[in-house]
């Protein structure tokens, strides 16, 4: 959305919903329109503690927390679809939190992209799970044995969407109603489970819809009664979920950058580069991309996730499937990701391997044929396998330093540790009734 559509908008509106991502998800504040219009002029602070809050509402970090100046991005005003004549607006931290903060990470690639004559832009794909469950009945059952919704789904069934037409329906013009470009949902792999892809932005407004796209996914749902999961290995009863980062660019020209109908498998050799840098800094940027415990958990036999840094043409079974089928389509789809991606982490992550490529010359090898998940795979390629190896991985890397500053890498591989350190400290019931009566 323009400025220009933005100021219009906001005459229509009485309320703005004004907030900063953080690494989960959307946090907000409600204002009043002339507040709104003061916060415009002067400016508006914000606690500087959003980069350090966890899943359970603490932070892992004990610091004294301040407000920190924050900047609002006119450009990101948008219609927000919960009530009448309200808007949703974006802010960032602009004082020393920015150095961390996942928007501004992705926004200072984005302008070493066009500091090199190139444009991206990306689209995500997410699966979720529908659950015929809501808060209360969640915790009342402690959250296990969780019942799906729409018991009768098949991947790509006619019957299911059909059936659940209102439903699939009221979600799907809802989001559009937010501003959130989508191009089609389809019916995905057994009970309760739909997937959307979301149309191609420039990379940071496709960053902002994935994030609302999930949240307001979730909100919608409970006002239905039922939950919207988006945990990339719900059970071992359900299938993984992927959240997908697709991703292109464009030279200064408008011309497609990652083609070359003459080139090797319809490569240029911006676009060799691009995707070499994606598959040589898979392994040591895989926390960015895989930020919790349970994400590594849908990366094993049994579901459709690519297992390594690979890529093949139009490939599925591969971590980077390359589309070519014209110039203008030629696009990487970076498989890897479950959906508990944060998408700004996650799209930093891609373009920035992307662009070191590029300033590397890196080379991705030949693409895989046949099922990649089984292909013989380098020592140097081999993935993390769990959120503390991933973590000291990324603590480890110069080329992420250097990519996205020493504060960010330092910072987000605490998180991934601190993470991991809740997770092990406690104790399941699948550990008791394995060790308990034999250990």
């Amino acid at each position: 959305m323009t400025a220009s559509n933005a100021s219009a908008n906001l005459d229509d509106c009485k309320y703005v919903h004004l907030g900063i991502f953080d690494y989960l998800t959307f946090r907000e504040k409600r204002l009043d329109a002339e507040a709104f219009k003061r916060v415009m002029k002067d400016g508006w602070h914000f606690i500087d503690c959003l980069p350090y809050w966890m899943p359970d509402e603490t932070c892992f970090e004990d610091k004294g927390y301040v407000d920190e100046t924050v900047t609002v991005d006119p450009d990101s005003i948008r219609p927000y679809p919960f009530e009448p004549d309200a808007c949703l607006a974006i802010a960032d931290y602009s004082g020393d939190t920015a150095a961390i903060s996942p928007r501004a990470v992705l926004k200072r690639l984005v302008e070493k992209a066009e500091g090199m004559g190139l444009t991206p832009y990306a689209g995500f794909e997410f699966e979720v799970i529908y659950l015929d469950e809501d808060g209360e009945s969640l915790r009342e059952k402690g959250w296990q044995n969780v019942d799906p919704a729409m018991l009768h789904n098949r991947c790509w069934s006619a019957v299911a969407p059909a059936a659940d037409a209102d439903f699939l329906a009221f979600i799907q013009d809802q989001l559009r109603a937010a501003g959130i470009t989508l191009d089609h949902h389809c019916m995905e792999l057994g009970p309760g489970c739909v997937e959307y892809t979301l149309g191609t932005d420039p990379i940071v407004k496709a960053a902002d819809d994935a994030t609302l796209f999930k949240d307001f996914t979730k909100a919608l749902s409970r006002q239905q009664g039922m939950t919207a999961s988006f945990v990339s290995q719900l059970d071992d009863g359900f299938p993984g979920q992927c959240g997908h980062v697709i991703l292109s660019l464009k030279n200064k020209d408008g011309a497609p950058a990652l083609a070359d109908p003459n080139g090797a498998h319809g490569l240029s050799d911006t676009g060799r580069a691009f995707l070499g840098g994606i598959v040589a800094l898979t392994p040591e940027l895989m926390s960015m991309f895989a930020p919790t415990v349970n994400a590594y958990r849908r990366l094993r036999p049994g579901n459709w996730a690519p297992r390594a840094a690979n890529w093949g043409i139009g490939n599925y079974t591969c971590g980077v499937r390359v589309v070519t089928h014209t110039p203008e389509e030629t696009r990487f789809e970076f498989r890897l990701p479950g959906a508990d991606i944060a998408p700004h982490v996650a799209a930093a992550m891609m373009l920035g391997a992307g662009l070191w490529g590029i300033e590397n010359n890196a080379d991705p090898g030949e693409p895989v044929t046949g099922n990649g998940r089984l292909a013989d795979v380098p020592e140097d390629r081999a993935l993390p396998l769990s959120l503390e190896a991933a973590a000291q991985r990324l603590a480890k890397s110069e080329a992420a330093k250097a990519l996205f500053g020493e504060a960010f890498v330092k910072h987000y591989a605490a998180r991934c540790a601190a993470e991991a350190a809740a997770f092990h400290a406690h104790v399941s019931g699948f550990e008791r009734a394995r060790y308990l009566e034999v250990s």
